[in-house]
């Protein structure tokens, strides 16, 4: 095929399906969740000219990377679906279609200043994390670039996988449009509060107490999936990397010290999320507990770079009392918004003693 003749189709996604993008009526209409005027004639645009620019050089990059070679040989059409639209990015899916098959990537999209430098960092610490740790929980990156004033980075896209959030009742629903929403059983709720844990302990920097953050179950940064009672996950987004104290500088400490402060971050925040994604601060039930704390054990033992250390940092952790744990969380709230800072006041001595339990039981 001509893949300049390619036929480039343009939807919306809605919760009653895929629309049609019809420039007549929707491009001069507002993206939702944008303040810089962006409208859906110059997002989807941009969109066009970013995936088929130097003659469809991006996505040839992400079909090839991702074990198609014959790239868009064998092409029937090219959809770009509007998807969704957070506070920094509005990201599409970019579908190549082919006879009986498809490939799916993700493309983010960046309006505003601070977007589009988060967007770019973010495509750097997604290749040096990947590579450094393991590529298996976040997304490939395979192009950036800039259209006008948006950035854009195509990158995988986990199929299979979906959003999850507190539903206010204290149960976990799974955004599953495809076959249909449904509320996590008790178990599989726990399993997937630990596999994030799990992620995010496999991409800690146990020599510099660097970690991925800011993160939010409230903004959708992760994703699950539910299959033959196996539940995994997976972080779709990196915001930034690095330590929230210079640890190095604590001597022959600085490792375990560094290690309590992200363990006693990480376990919290692994709760932390907003009802729906969108409404009040919620915590998950502390019976979620011994799966995370279970979870960040997993990962150090997965690390081949953790070894005598891990069991070392476990052991320390475990030397702790509840009451000196909640101090150690207590600490570290002084720089969380204060909205979240007094949900997390009441929490942590309960949530420290559930620590306490779940170090236990290992």
């Amino acid at each position: 095929m001509d893949i300049d003749n390619i036929r480039i189709i343009k939807e919306i996604a809605s919760p009653d399906g895929a629309m049609a993008y019809d420039a007549h009526d929707h491009a001069s209409m507002p993206v939702e969740g944008d303040d810089t005027g962006l409208t859906y004639g110059a997002y989807f645009e941009a969109l066009e000219a970013f995936v088929s620019g130097e003659g469809f050089a991006p996505l040839m990059r992400a079909l090839v990377a991702s074990g198609r070679p014959e790239g868009l040989a064998e092409a029937k059409a090219v959809v770009l679906r509007a998807e969704k639209h957070g506070a920094l990015y509005h990201p599409a899916s970019c579908t190549v279609r082919f006879d009986g098959d498809a490939a799916k990537f993700c493309l983010n999209v960046a309006a505003s200043e601070m977007g589009r430098g988060c967007l770019e960092v973010e495509a750097g610490l997604l290749e040096t994390l990947r590579g450094r740790f393991t590529p298996e929980f976040l997304p490939c990156p395979y192009a950036y670039g800039k259209v006008g004033a948006l950035g854009l980075l195509l990158e995988e896209w986990f199929g299979g996988y979906h959003e999850f959030h507190q539903d206010g009742s204290g149960r976990v629903r799974l955004w599953d449009f495809d076959a249909g929403e449904r509320l996590l059983t008790a178990g599989e709720a726990a399993a997937l509060y630990g596999e994030a844990a799990r992620i995010l302990t496999r991409y800690y920097d146990t020599e510099t107490g660097a970690s991925i953050g800011p993160w939010h179950h409230g903004a959708g940064d992760f994703v699950a999936r539910i299959a033959d009672g196996a539940v995994s996950a997976r972080l779709i987004t990196v915001r930034g990397y690095g330590a929230s104290r210079p640890f190095t500088e604590a001597g022959p400490m600085a490792e375990r010290l560094a290690g309590l402060s992200f363990f006693a971050n990480m376990t919290m925040r692994a709760r932390l999320d907003r009802v729906n994604g969108v409404g009040d601060l919620v915590l998950a039930d502390t019976a979620v507990v011994p799966s995370i704390v279970a979870g960040f054990a997993t990962a150090l033992g997965e690390r081949p770079d953790s070894g005598d250390a891990g069991l070392g940092l476990l052991d320390f952790l475990g030397s702790f009392s509840a009451e000196e744990l909640a101090g150690a969380g207590a600490q570290l709230m002084e720089t969380c918004p204060p909205e979240e800072r007094e949900l997390l006041a009441v929490a942590w001595p309960e949530h420290a003693e559930a620590l306490v339990a779940g170090l236990g039981g290992l």
